[in-house]
């Protein structure tokens, strides 16, 4: 409501009912840029959280005396076989096989870029598909680990073909 003031100018008399109104709008604005922010940094949190599972599966699997660690040469030059008459190093490849379905578990429900698995755990990829047997390729019970490092490797395939520029994204 505008009215003629003393002064000859115009000036702005609000009831209580127009202030409450604008209380309100006001204390609803306030509300949705709290809940904004909230969703943000809760979604952030996620992400840092995620990403510290999937670091922690990836240490495991590269813990001092896994599959992984004690195959790491043989595997990065190529000459990796696998022994299935040693039965300790067998249960290693079958506890390595498992924290690979974590791996999964977490990129399935979008935890960590693909981008970053890839980097993390493409060039591995290969060379454990290669090592696991007809067997375990054919058992449902190795078919969450046996997708994930098929997709892995197909995706480290694609992505060795980008720049060097194009690759950047996966140092995020």
């Amino acid at each position: 409501m505008v009215a003629a003031s003393n002064h000859g100018g115009p000036s702005m008399h609000f009831d209580s009912d127009e202030l409450r109104n604008y209380a309100t709008v006001l204390a609803a604005l306030v509300a949705l840029m709290v809940f904004i922010v909230n969703t943000r940094s809760q979604a952030r949190s996620r992400r840092i959280e995620n990403i510290a599972r999937f670091n922690q599966v990836h240490q495991r699997l590269f813990a001092e005396d896994s599959y992984l660690a004690r195959n790491l040469v043989a595997i990065e030059n190529g000459t990796m076989q696998r022994d299935p008459a040693d039965p300790q190093s067998e249960a290693r490849f079958h506890l390595m096989l498992l924290e690979i379905e974590r791996l999964a578990v977490l990129a399935n429900n979008k935890a960590v870029p693909r981008s970053t698995q890839v980097y993390l755990f493409g060039s591995y990829a290969p060379t454990l598909l290669r090592l696991m047997t007809e067997a375990e390729r054919d058992s449902m019970f190795w078919e969450l680990a046996r997708g994930y490092l098929e997709a892995i490797a197909a995706d480290a395939q694609r992505y060795a073909k980008l720049t060097r520029g194009e690759r950047a994204q996966f140092w995020r």
